[in-house]
C-alpha cells in the first residue's frame, strides 16, 4: 500500500510539473520570436486571402444608461463581396426579409468595418510603434494560443472615430491579442478606446474578433466567424453581434441570393445559372 501511494503521489507530482511547464511565462527571447511570427502572419494576411463571398448578419442590440436591460434591434443581412483586398457590403435582408420600396427605414445605431484584416494589420505595423506584454496562454476554440497585450498611443493610432458628420477624432487605444505560438497566425483580436474626447459624446468602443478555419474552394484559411461590437455613449449603450457565414470562391459569374423568412431553407449562397 506505501508503494503504490507512493507512486501516485509521485505521478500526479510529475503531473503538475508537466502543466507548470507548459503554463510558465517563455523568456524574453521566444516571447519575441511569437511577436516577429504574428507580425509576418498580419502583414500577409490580406494578400493571402482569395476572393471570396459571404454573408454578414449583424445583430443589433440597444439599452439605456446601463447595460442591463437590452432591447433587440434589426438584424441586417448583408452580401459581403472581399476581391483583391477590398471589402465590398451590400444589405439584402433586414429582418430576413428582402428590401423592397418603401419598406421602413431600418435603425444602424453602429457601424463598423475591418474584421478581414485591418484590425490586425494597424495593431502589427511598424508605424503604429505598439507596446506588447504577455499576458499568458489561452485556448481559442481548441487551439493553445500565445496572449498578448498591446496599447498604441493616439500619436501613433490609426483608429479614428466619428459622430456622423459633427466630430471625428483619432484616439489611443489597447488590446489583446491570441496567436499561434508556432506560426502567428491570430485566432482573436480584441480593442478598446476609452479616454475619448468629449465632442464624440462616447465614454468608450470596443472589438472582439474571433477567427476559424473556413474551406473555401479547396483549401482552408483562417477567418472571422464572429465579431462583437459595444459601444457606450453619454446616453446610451449599443451592441452589435456579427456572424460571417457560407464562405465561398468569388467567380466572376456568381451571385449570392438569399431565402426570405417566408422561403424553405436558411439562407444560403448559390452559383448564378
Amino acid at each position: 500500500m506505501h508503494r503504490i501511494g507512493y507512486a501516485s503521489a509521485v505521478a500526479v507530482v510529475a503531473c503538475f510539473a508537466a502543466r507548470g511547464a507548459q503554463d510558465a511565462a517563455p523568456d524574453s527571447a521566444e516571447q519575441e520570436r511569437m511577436l516577429d511570427a504574428m507580425r509576418v502572419y498580419a502583414a500577409q494576411y490580406v494578400a493571402n486571402l482569395p476572393n471570396f463571398l459571404c454573408e454578414q448578419v449583424t445583430r443589433q442590440f440597444e439599452a439605456g444608461r446601463k447595460p442591463n436591460r437590452w432591447r433587440t434591434g434589426d438584424v441586417l443581412t448583408s452580401k459581403l463581396l472581399f476581391s483583391n483586398g477590398q471589402e465590398e457590403r451590400n444589405l439584402e435582408l433586414v429582418n430576413d426579409k428582402p428590401i423592397r420600396p418603401g419598406m421602413r427605414a431600418w435603425r444602424t445605431p453602429l457601424q463598423t468595418e475591418g474584421e478581414f484584416g485591418i484590425l490586425m494589420d494597424r495593431v502589427f505595423s511598424a508605424p503604429s510603434q505598439a507596446s506588447f506584454i504577455w499576458k499568458g496562454w489561452e485556448l481559442v476554440r481548441g487551439q493553445r494560443t500565445a496572449v498578448f497585450d498591446f496599447a498604441i498611443t493616439a500619436e501613433n493610432s490609426t483608429m479614428t472615430l466619428r459622430l456622423s458628420d459633427l466630430a471625428k477624432a483619432t484616439v489611443a487605444y489597447h488590446g489583446t491579442v491570441y496567436g499561434s505560438p508556432e506560426n502567428g497566425a491570430i485566432w482573436r483580436i480584441t480593442d478598446a478606446a476609452t479616454d475619448l474626447p468629449k465632442k464624440l459624446r462616447t465614454k468608450s468602443i470596443a472589438t472582439m474578433v474571433d477567427y476559424d478555419q473556413v474551406s473555401i474552394g479547396e483549401k482552408n484559411y483562417l477567418l472571422p466567424v464572429q465579431a462583437t461590437i459595444w459601444m457606450t455613449t453619454d446616453t446610451n449603450n449599443v451592441r452589435n453581434e456579427l456572424e460571417f457565414r457560407n464562405y465561398r470562391k468569388f467567380e466572376t459569374d456568381s451571385v449570392i441570393k438569399f431565402a426570405a423568412a417566408d422561403e424553405p431553407g436558411s439562407a444560403a449562397a448559390h452559383p448564378k445559372n
